[in-house]
């Protein structure tokens, strides 16, 4: 039903319209009627009717001018006038506003109002068609990334393939060939460090995935998707034994790799299968990737053709293999020095590539290794991006960049530290005490007064001198101290617990795993590698 509401100052004239024709029959619904603008324009903002008849020469404000004001709040609104006279003044202005119809109330008949009915119907119709297109267009590129999302989650998981393809074409995909290749993108992590921080990764990913889509308007066939394992492209085509689809393929992704590293400075290697498939089969495809991830390790090549052939070679445990380098890093960081540790990480990337080292393996060893040395070595809070990038690189040359990275950083912060006056004085202050009460349990409010410091000043100033806040930086402190004491004596858990001031065993244990990602008996037999 369209609603429409009747404005005239002249009673009579109201029930003569509402008389006049069968207003439900032609498929209207009279919200409402007024004697004066001002009614008119409270009844507007409640109703928001699609059409308004109203006369001309209402007092106060005019018709022309009350149209004025309804088309401010509704600019959608249709407008049939009605007055006494024909004047062209009035027919020039209301030609202006782009009203319905123009009648004059003693000519007004049921044919000419119903006539003038149909045609206002028509085009709050044709308004609202419109508009729908307009609305459902601008929905569908509000959430275009998460239907293109649920396309992909429907691929992989085999939907129906006629119905992938309608919903395909909905969002301006065109799947029309029967053939299919998938492949996939994985960001260097060692580079996306060299500009960026741990933080900025989704950022940096979704800017990589617009180039890439940027670059793929140009060509055909080709569609990016920015999915949670990485940033995924699909290539439909047609066969055709004159035209190489592989070099097109590789073409497009050597110029996403180009445009990524100008405009962001990071770098992406690319891998995709080799044969191609049709669309109930894609979804196998991205498993095996992800599957086989591991296998890629140790590729080289940018842009990796995956024959989708079983890798012959077996994955070697590690066992002991590396124990030797292990501790040779220890004693490097320990010495300071980094000409002999990256010689020892060329060592571990030689033996894992010729061994085939198990990847998953070789990355939780040396995660291990570097947390521990952290702990041992260093008074730094670990942060934890550096060791979940570092467990999902999915290269040798990343992993070992980024290690080589941490662990010459970790030098170069002992070196501070060995130096005279490395830590702001009060600093140095604020350690001592802890270390002389250690056994107590310091609060901030102790510290302020051995500092002779407000309470309440004090806790600002030692969150912007240390980025933290000090209960954290005691726990840390304490655990640091605590880690030291388990590694070099004989000394029991409980024993190092009450000397660090943590009188309830299981509250020190939980403590301690929060920092160093495993309990005090765990780390002991850790440490003596």
């Amino acid at each position: 039903m369209i609603n429409v509401m009747l404005v005239d100052d002249d009673v009579p004239m109201i029930k003569y319209l509402r008389q006049l024709v069968n207003w439900t029959e032609h498929g209207f619904n009279i919200v409402g009627t007024a004697y004066s603008s001002k009614r008119a324009l409270e009844m507007f903002e409640q109703y928001k009717p699609d059409l308004v008849i109203t006369d001309i020469g209402l007092p106060q404000m005019n018709g022309l001018e009350l149209a004025a004001e309804l088309k401010q709040i509704k600019p959608n609104v249709h407008i049939i006038f009605l007055t006494c006279h024909e004047d062209f003044h009035y027919a020039q202005k209301a030609i202006q506003l782009n009203a319905d119809y123009y009648l004059i109330k003693d000519e007004l008949t049921k044919k000419q109002l119903e006539e003038c009915l149909r045609h206002s119907m028509n085009k709050i119709k044709e308004t609202y068609s419109v508009i729908d297109g307009i609305v459902n267009q601008e929905i569908l590129n509000r959430n275009i990334e998460l239907l293109k999302h649920s396309l992909f989650d429907r691929l992989i998981k085999k939907d129906e393939p006629n119905s992938l393809i309608l919903f395909a074409k909905r969002l301006g995909i065109n799947w029309e060939h029967p053939s299919f290749i998938l492949g996939m993108g994985n960001i260097s992590f060692f580079a996306h460090m060299e500009k960026y921080s741990y933080q900025d990764l989704s950022i940096i990913k979704y800017g990589i995935y617009n180039i890439a889509c940027d670059i793929a308007k140009k060509y055909d066939g080709i569609t990016f998707f920015n999915e949670p394992e990485s940033i995924v492209f699909v290539y439909n085509f047609r066969q055709n034994i004159k035209f190489d689809h592989y070099q097109y393929i590789q073409s497009i992704l050597i110029e996403i790799r180009k445009a990524i590293t100008e405009f962001l400075g990071v770098e992406i290697s690319f891998v995709f299968a080799r044969q191609s498939q049709d669309i109930k089969n894609i979804g196998s495809v991205f498993q095996q990737i992800v599957r086989n991830r591991n296998h890629f390790f140790y590729h080289k090549a940018p842009i990796f053709n995956w024959d989708m052939r079983p890798f012959q070679i077996a994955i070697c445990p590690i066992s002991r293999l590396l124990d030797k380098e292990m501790n040779e890093i220890v004693l490097a960081i320990k010495e300071k020095d980094s000409y002999r540790l990256k010689e020892i990480l060329a060592n571990v990337a030689k033996t894992a590539e010729t061994k085939n080292l198990d990847p998953e393996e070789l990355k939780k060893l040396i995660s291990r290794r570097i947390r521990l040395i952290e702990l041992q070595y260093t008074e730094t809070d670990t942060n934890e991006g550096f060791y979940t990038f570092f467990e999902e690189c999915l290269s040798l040359h990343d992993a070992i960049n980024l290690i080589e990275k941490k662990l010459l950083q970790l030098i170069k912060l002992n070196e501070r530290l060995d130096g005279s006056g490395s830590k702001e004085p009060k600093l140095q202050e604020i350690d001592q005490y802890i270390i002389e009460n250690l056994s107590e349990n310091v609060t901030s409010v102790d510290v302020a007064a051995h500092l002779y410091m407000n309470p309440s000043y004090f806790s600002r100033y030692f969150k912007r001198l240390t980025g933290e806040n000090f209960t954290d930086y005691a726990h840390r402190f304490k655990i640091g101290i605590a880690a030291k004491i388990l590694g070099q004596t004989g000394e029991s858990v409980e024993e190092v617990a009450i000397k660090c001031g943590y009188s309830d065993r299981t509250y020190f244990s939980k403590v301690f795993k929060k920092y160093t990602k495993m309990t005090p008996r765990e780390y002991r037999s850790k440490i003596n590698f």
